[in-house]
C-alpha cells in the first residue's frame, strides 16, 4: 500500500512532505489545513502533563496535541487547539494518541468469555 493511500477515520494520512521522514507523518486535516506530527518521547508527555495540571482530563490530551504536531508549518500551542475546527482536533486526536492508547484504558469484564467454556463441576 502506498503512503498516500492510507486513511485514518476518512483523513488521507502520508509521511511529511511526501517522503519517508522518520519519526514524523504529514495528515490533511478536514479543514484542509496540513499537519505534520512527529514521534513523542517521555518528555513530551511530560511537558504535556505539566502543561495540563489543573485544566481537566482532556487538557493532557490537547496539550500532547500541542507538543508534537505543527500545522501549515507552523508550532502551535495548547490555545492553539482549543480553537482548532472540532473535525482537526479529532483527527489529531486520533494520531496522536492511536487507537491503541486510550485514556482511561477498556475496563475487562470477567463475565465475557466464550460460552463453550463452561466451568467444570
Amino acid at each position: 500500500m502506498k503512503a498516500d493511500e492510507l486513511t485514518v477515520n476518512g483523513v488521507r494520512v502520508e509521511s511529511a512532505d511526501g517522503l519517508d521522514v522518520p519519526g514524523e507523518k504529514a495528515v490533511n486535516l478536514p479543514s484542509g489545513a496540513r499537519a505534520v506530527i512527529r514521534t513523542g518521547r517521555g518528555r513530551d508527555l511530560m511537558n504535556a502533563q505539566r502543561a495540563s495540571t489543573g485544566k481537566g482530563g482532556t487538557a493532557m490530551t490537547f496539550a500532547l496535541i500541542a507538543e508534537l504536531a505543527r500545522i501549515d508549518g507552523r508550532r502551535i500551542v495548547y490555545e492553539d487547539v482549543l480553537e482548532m475546527d472540532l473535525r482537526d482536533v479529532m483527527a489529531l486526536q486520533s494520531e496522536v494518541l492511536g487507537e491503541n492508547f486510550m485514556v482511561p484504558p477498556p475496563q475487562v469484564s470477567p463475565g465475557s468469555s466464550d460460552s463453550d467454556s463452561q466451568p467444570e463441576n
